[in-house]
């Protein structure tokens, strides 16, 4: 062996060791709340695509040693959102997280096209975030959108939903119900004035946005509010794909995989999730598929392009409303008969984009289309009567708003949005004579139409107020044709205009203290089914049902920002309602004329509350907080006379005014509790009262007082190698009590109740790996 092989050997070796001490590079830093500024304790720090990491001391403090020159760091902690950020060895980092927890006067809204606080918001908004969302399994979006004051879902199975915002959506009442929706911005609502709240999984929504009452200075129709939901978007400089299980009660399961991608010029998120369930009750099993993509680019500082894909299919079940006998014989069995396969089997695909565009500080455009295609069928069989119909529904919606901000009266600052929406749809349905393998004894077509145009002016004024002031003018049209059908209404058309001003005023009273208070006029256009009545004759002089409006609130926070106030009073007067008046009966079955002779008085109060205990990362509970919803509706018939007919075709008049809406809940109450652990284990506690309810318009059926609980327990923590994991478990109904999910109001034969599950469970798993 030549004698300078063991010193190149020990050379060798030595800068071996050289390289690998040496080519650790110190990283260091502070995790501080962006808020408060206080340090984070028991932050979790790793770098993206390696194993190294290390946790922040008591003073928020980290020391990471490093292989490379350049790094992206990915900081959580509890309560917190997951921040990425890019590093470079050897310098000294400040990380500022943003804390979940987030109270009245740090929420930011998107509503009246403009971004303001809750607390400066100038009309009553509820909102809800992912986290509220998650505070529930993911089954439906029915629990976490109930906990908004003056909000309830209603549901028979999964992916059956109705959606009451101050008791409206009581179609079978009278036609003064509908509301308007919108994803990102974009306008998703029908031709006809469907929502589609069931089209969307809630695991693909960051928040959702309830402005109750009429809306319609910006929004157009609608007496009962606006539902703006916004979509999950990936984190800065992260690649991550993330996947979920859930197992529930009734062969309950929950689905998804999610693909995200975030970047300086753009990001992208795709999310796949199926939802099941067998049901509680006999013919309400559902299946429900989606596809969720959302992307956007950043073509420059100035503007914004998004695109939105939407996927639904679903399957579900529909059992009927049985009566208080069928309901103590057996709650869980189905009123129609199940050798008919009997539900609603359906695809809906939604495609839309947004432009926003900023020229300059002054000027900005935002515009949106999306176009929707609906196809599906409807099947019920008894032994008694049989109904089948397969149907296409294609609707085209387009939305521009253009804002100029300016210096109005001594240099107060203002805001004047003008703009306009457009919605276009087509209905084509056959109606079958007995089950698809018949003949088609019914052929018709709708074309419904809408359009509006807006202006909204936002102006500082003295003593610390903001006054808006707005309106639209509307057109509606609808169009219906019978094509095959000999008898009842071969054709039809119909056109109204209504003008819909809203005045608002906000008022700073003290440092996080606002009063404000609005009026406003909505109105409900007639639906084609309130037109054609019962099939056989018309109505084409019926106008839109009218509300005014009139609300003021109170928005607060208190104590350091540890107690927050959310308290509104309103009262909504509703003329010329559209009310099915009786005229005769014929072989048992009731003739309907719908008339615009109703008026409705709605007033209320809406109250929502929450104490931050804690919010302290350096403890071990680092958590910890209360909160609650409290609703009180007192809704009428000030003017309701009807005729009412018997078997022997004797007709007498019948008065129901001064009677409660049915359907309406007086007193609402929901409390929530939530803990969250400085290790990662949390839990949600969640109580719910609703009051009892009127049945039918006379008052004379009534559905008893319910109380639920529900708890969701877990624990969430960000593992090495990039990994983020929540394991988590709970349990709704836990008092076991009975109650119903829906009602079929105002029923024939007492046929009002949908029984609910009694106590289930559920428990899953979320794993979520971010790439280098």
């Amino acid at each position: 062996m030549p004698k300078y092989v063991p010193y190149f050997t020990v050379t060798l070796l030595l800068l071996c060791i050289y390289s690998s001490v040496f080519s650790q590079q110190t990283l260091r830093g502070i995790v501080l709340d962006e808020k408060s500024q206080k340090p984070i304790p028991g932050a979790h720090l790793s770098v993206r695509g390696t194993a190294q990491g290390t946790v922040s001391d008591e003073n928020g403090v980290f020391v990471l040693n490093v292989s490379k020159q350049d790094v992206i760091l990915t900081i959580s902690s509890v309560g917190y959102e997951v921040k990425n950020v890019s590093a470079k060895a050897g310098e000294n980092l400040t990380v500022l997280l943003k804390n979940l927890e987030l109270m009245l006067n740090e929420v930011t809204v998107s509503a009246f096209e403009a971004e303001r606080t809750l607390l400066e918001t100038p009309a009553s908004v509820g909102r809800i975030s992912a986290r509220d969302i998650s505070r529930f399994g993911l089954l439906s979006p029915q629990q976490s959108l109930s906990t908004i004051p003056g909000v309830k879902v209603e549901s028979t199975t999964i992916g059956r939903y109705s959606l009451r915002i101050r008791g409206g959506n009581l179609g079978v009442v009278a036609h003064t119900d509908n509301y308007k929706s919108y994803w990102n911005g974009i306008p998703i609502t029908f031709a006809d004035g469907f929502s589609p709240l069931a089209y969307f999984d809630f695991g693909s929504v960051s928040s959702a946005s309830i402005i109750r009452g009429p809306s319609g200075s910006i929004y157009g129709a609608g007496l009962s509010g606006v539902a703006l939901y916004e979509n999950k978007t990936p984190a800065n400089l992260e690649t991550s794909l993330q996947t979920e299980a859930l197992l529930g009660s009734y062969g309950a399961y929950r689905y998804s995989l999610t693909l995200a991608t975030g970047g300086e010029k753009g990001d992208l998120r795709l999310q796949y999730s199926k939802i099941h369930t067998d049901g509680y009750r006999e013919e309400s099993a559902s299946d429900n598929r989606f596809v969720n993509l959302f992307a956007r680019v950043f073509p420059s500082e100035k503007q914004t392009i998004s695109f939105t894909a939407n996927y639904m299919e679903r399957d579900y079940g529909i059992p009927g409303n049985i009566n208080a006998e069928q309901v103590a014989e057996n709650p869980r069995q189905s009123r129609n008969s199940p050798e008919f396969d009997n539900g609603i089997t359906g695809h809906n695909l939604m495609i839309g984009a947004a432009h926003e565009y900023r020229w300059n500080t002054q000027w900005e455009n935002t515009t949106s289309f999306s176009y929707q295609m609906y196809e599906g069928t409807f099947l019920i069989g008894t032994p008694f009567f049989k109904i089948a119909d397969r149907g296409i529904t294609t609707t085209f919606s387009m939305r521009s708003a253009t804002a100029y901000s300016f210096k109005a009266f001594s240099g107060f600052p203002a805001r004047f949005v003008f703009g306009g929406e457009f919605t276009r749809g087509i209905n084509e349905i056959n109606d079958y004579s007995d089950g698809f393998e018949s003949t088609i004894f019914s052929s018709r077509g709708t074309i419904d139409r809408s359009a509006l145009a807006f202006a909204q002016l936002e102006m500082e004024l003295p003593a610390a107020m903001t006054m808006t002031l707005g309106g639209s003018f509307n057109n509606f049209y609808v169009s219906f044709e019978e094509r095959l059908l000999e008898t009842g209404i071969p054709r039809f058309t119909k056109e109204v205009n209504d003008l819909s001003p809203r005045i608002a005023l906000v008022k700073k009273l003290k440092e996080n203290l606002y009063l404000q208070g609005n009026i406003s006029k909505g109105f409900s256009p007639p639906p084609r089914g309130a037109i054609d009545n019962d099939g056989f004759n018309t109505n084409e002089n019926l106008e839109s049902a009218k509300g005014l409006n009139k609300e003021i609130g109170i928005r607060g926070t208190f104590m350091e920002n540890r107690i927050s106030l959310d308290l509104v009073y309103y009262h909504l007067d509703e003329t010329d309602v559209i009310v099915p008046r009786i005229t005769s009966n014929a072989d048992g079955l009731d003739r309907i004329m719908n008339e615009n002779a109703g008026a409705i008085r709605r007033q209320g109060i809406e109250l929502s509350t929450e104490y931050m205990i804690q919010n302290d990362p350096s403890k071990a509970l680092s958590l910890a907080k209360i909160w609650s919803s409290y609703t009180y509706m007192d809704h009428q018939f000030e003017t309701y006379n009807t005729i009412v007919v018997n078997d022997n075709n004797e007709s007498f008049e019948v008065s129901y005014n001064g009677k409660n809406i049915p359907g309406i809940h007086p007193h609402t109450v929901v409390l929530g509790l939530d803990l969250y652990s400085r290790i990662g284990f949390y839990i949600n506690n969640t109580f719910s009262y609703y009051g009892s309810i009127y049945l039918n318009n006379a008052n004379t059926d009534k559905d008893d007082a319910y109380n639920l609980l529900d708890i969701r327990a877990g624990y969430r923590r960000v593992l090495p190698k990039n990994m983020q994991l929540d394991i988590y478990g709970g349990a709704n109904n836990i008092l076991d009590d009975d109650y119903n999910s829906m009602h079929g109001l105002n029923a024939s034969f007492g046929a009002y109740y949908d029984p609910a599950p009694k106590r289930n469970f559920y428990g899953g798993v979320s794993v979520k790996y971010n790439f280098k």
